[in-house]
């Protein structure tokens, strides 16, 4: 048989999740879970009990949207995976239902959001980067000189050793070495 299963959770202990539990309850909700952690926590314990439960044909509801998901992103890859496993969901507040095609049509809304907002980000990055460069900015790590590494591969050098043989004696990566050396030549 076919279960309905609530999720109620609150960002902080101060928080009171009474309103929706009531509402939860009151939807018919055969089991109610709950987490009480902050928003950026990666344990949801209530959570993860509640998806080790759930089989094909069962409902997830929440009273409110986007208590589900630490983030909208978060929330749509759940949503996602429920419906992939034949798992419905429901959110009390915005109406929605993914067994009906307008609920379906708001979830597919908010991927298409979320991978819009990805691809802007990525677009925005990638432009600042080229901008970066063509202003002759250094882009990615900066580059460093360890002290210690640069006196032993100093003194190798003096003693005229080969590159391999300075990587083989002191451990310190190729390129490390010939960076190094390349400065001591100068």
């Amino acid at each position: 048989m076919n279960k309905v299963f609530g999720y109620a959770r609150v960002s902080t202990i101060d928080q009171n999740m009474d309103t929706q539990l009531e509402a939860l309850e009151k939807a018919g909700c055969d089991e109610i879970f709950q987490d009480r952690i902050t928003g950026l926590s990666m344990s949801r314990p209530a959570l993860d009990d509640l998806q080790s439960k759930l089989r094909p044909g069962d409902t997830v509801m929440v009273a409110r949207f986007f208590r589900l998901g630490r983030s909208r992103d978060h929330l749509i890859k759940l949503v996602s995976e429920f419906s992939k496993a034949g798992i419905h969901f429901k959110a009390l507040d915005l109406g929605v239902d993914s067994t009906t095609p307008a609920g379906k049509m708001v979830l597919q809304i908010f991927a298409a959001l979320s991978e819009y907002d990805r691809e802007s980000i990525l677009e925005k990055t990638r432009a600042g980067q080229l901008l970066a460069a063509a202003k002759g900015k250094h882009i990615g790590r900066p580059k460093g000189t360890n002290p210690e590494q640069f006196a032993k591969v100093k003194k190798a050098v003096e003693k005229g050793l080969s590159v391999a043989e300075i990587v083989d004696l002191t451990g310190i990566s190729i390129s490390s070495v010939k960076r190094y050396r390349k400065q001591i030549e100068l």
